[in-house]
């Protein structure tokens, strides 16, 4: 496609560590949002780093080759889908994949002079990642309009008065802002109106628009219900080598469930399925194309429960061979369905198991048992698939009894990986209802109620990572399921990585205590992980 650019989609821009440490320690009397960073990162060699740094330093040291891995080098399904969307319609849409790798192409496609830049928001919490985008896109073309949607966008909206909104968007420094939950139809007709010489933005519902004076204009709102099928990502439209060996894809959006501290439902609406005739084409078009690792991000893959057998079995008749991984609810799957995942290829899978306690997990509204939770461990551990358990310490009503019950129950239950995460408390969740039954007080990292506060929540956590000996490590921050997909995308063996992954979780525990710990033992064996013969190396390209 020839003419104009319509639209640059950016996706994910990685906060350096050591800035989101320095703001965090400036609070961490009142919040336990360092004690969280903290518990998902290692003090070496002088400073504290998170987990893909210190990979890729091992790495890079061992074998003398400077090493680039990063789970945001795999193709960034938002952007993707986004372009992909875009394309569909006659619009001429690129993607800029990994916006800190891929700074110099961003560079480059702004010398065309584009009509905008779309910034996508999933994994933002703050305004710095989208500020030094738009700061970025400013100083190589002043002119083209940048476009900000997403989660980050719709929960400010959701969340704050107008007066605050704007405080917001300004500090941004965007021109436009797109409130909704799915957001593509309304950039689509974004780049349709920058087509024309006097846009007529304020026809497109679901905007906040900066004016020349600095005001904020708004549009009125037209909830987007996008067709999962007519929708999906036409791969098709992307460079071969770009989505080789591994892609993120979906095959559903939202969530069936509707636990008490996710406002994740409430965000994505209904849950909408894509045909499996559909995901069949998908996945033929991925195969034929040397595709070799997916990874699943339905928020629930295996629910509906036939539905998943169906994709399992679809998998086996096909004989793909890919190696996968997803989110999965192993409370929720019978005997069928275990035998069928490890024989469609299954590799590993998120288990959100958020408690080992019956009380919170009936208070979480997980509409699961402890007992059907070990059950599904024990047929996951027996088809020899990767499992990585994520927990919850502090949520209303957790005692300290209850914390160790869960302890107890990732000790007994042996998840092949596991992280524990302080509660971090969200005022829109199903949980804050019940603010006076539980007294609730606070937001996010800083909040205490009944029976326990952040503070005690984190001593838990803690306690935890030293006292489990039956499962390794694997921090939610930075390196979880889908960084194991990518390694092993990129020719790492599982026994490599969890020889690395155990050595780290040694240098994590060391490093809750003390300030600068002594790693020198643990230094030369994690450095002889990776001084086997070297897998390929990560890819370079940003062909999109």
């Amino acid at each position: 496609m020839s003419g104009t650019l319509d639209c640059i989609v950016v996706g994910y821009n990685d906060t350096p560590f050591a800035k989101l440490l320095e703001r965090a320690k400036l609070v961490r009397d009142h919040s336990g949002g360092y004690l969280h960073l903290k518990a998902n990162s290692v003090a070496f060699r002088g400073e504290r780093i998170k987990y893909s740094d210190l990979i890729n330093t091992c790495i890079s040291a061992s074998t003398g080759n400077e090493s680039h891995y990063h789970v945001g080098r795999l193709p960034s399904l938002g952007a993707c889908y986004l372009a992909s969307f875009l394309r569909k319609r006659g619009l001429r849409a690129e993607v800029v994949n990994f916006f800190n790798y891929d700074k110099g192409r961003l560079a480059q496609l702004l010398t065309e002079s584009p009509r905008s830049v779309a910034i996508t928001t999933t994994f933002y919490f703050e305004l710095d990642p989208i500020r030094e985008i738009v700061d970025f896109v400013r100083h190589y073309n002043s002119e083209t309009r940048i476009i900000v949607g997403g989660p980050y966008v719709f929960n400010v909206c959701s969340d704050y008065p107008p007066a605050i909104q704007d405080t917001l968007f300004k500090q941004a420094g965007a021109d436009i802002y797109v409130f909704d939950s799915q957001g593509e139809l309304t950039l689509s007709r974004i780049c349709n109106q920058l087509r024309t010489p006097k846009p007529a933005l304020d026809t497109i519902p679901n905007l906040v628009c900066a004016s020349d004076s600095g005001a904020f204009c708004r549009t009125g709102r037209e909830i987007e219900n996008n067709d999962m099928d007519e929708n999906a990502v036409d791969w098709s439209t992307f460079d071969r080598d770009f989505m080789r060996p591994a892609v993120q894809t979906r095959t559903a959006r939202s969530c069936a469930f509707k636990c008490a501290f996710c406002r994740y439902p409430v965000l994505a609406g209904s849950l909408d399925l894509t045909s499996l005739d559909v995901i069949e084409k998908e996945l033929d078009y991925l195969h034929s194309n040397g595709v070799t690792h997916l990874l699943f991000i339905d928020d629930t893959f295996n629910i509906p429960a036939g539905r998943f057998k169906e994709i399992c079995r679809l998998l086996i008749r096909k004989k793909y061979d890919f190696k996968w991984f997803s989110y999965f609810r192993c409370a929720n799957a019978d005997d069928e369905a275990f035998a069928l995942m490890a024989e469609a290829g299954c590799t590993g899978v998120f288990l959100g198991i958020e408690s080992g306690d019956q009380a919170i997990l009936k208070g979480m509204n997980k509409a699961a048992t402890v007992e059907r939770y070990k059950y599904g461990l024990r047929q996951l551990n027996a088809r020899g698939i990767a499992r990585y358990a994520s927990f919850i310490i502090g949520f209303p009503g957790e005692t300290k009894e209850s914390a160790r019950n869960t302890m107890a129950f990732i000790q007994e239950t042996q998840p092949t990986f596991y992280c524990l995460e302080s509660y971090f408390h969200d005022k829109k969740v199903p949980i804050a209802d019940k603010s006076d039954v539980y007294d609730i007080k606070g937001q996010a990292y800083s909040w205490k109620h009944k029976t326990m506060d952040w503070i005690q929540a984190a001593e838990l956590v803690n306690e935890g990572y030293r006292t489990i000996t039956s499962s390794v490590i694997l921090p939610l921050y930075s390196f979880d399921l889908w960084s194991l997909g990518y390694f092993m995308s990129q020719g790492f063996a599982i026994e490599q990585l969890t020889a690395f992954l155990k050595l780290a979780s040694k240098m994590l525990v060391r490093g809750l205590d003390e300030a600068t710990p002594a790693y020198a033992d643990l230094e030369e064996q994690i450095l002889s992980v990776f001084r086997a013969p070297q897998p390929r190396r990560a890819s370079s390209h940003v062909l999109c």
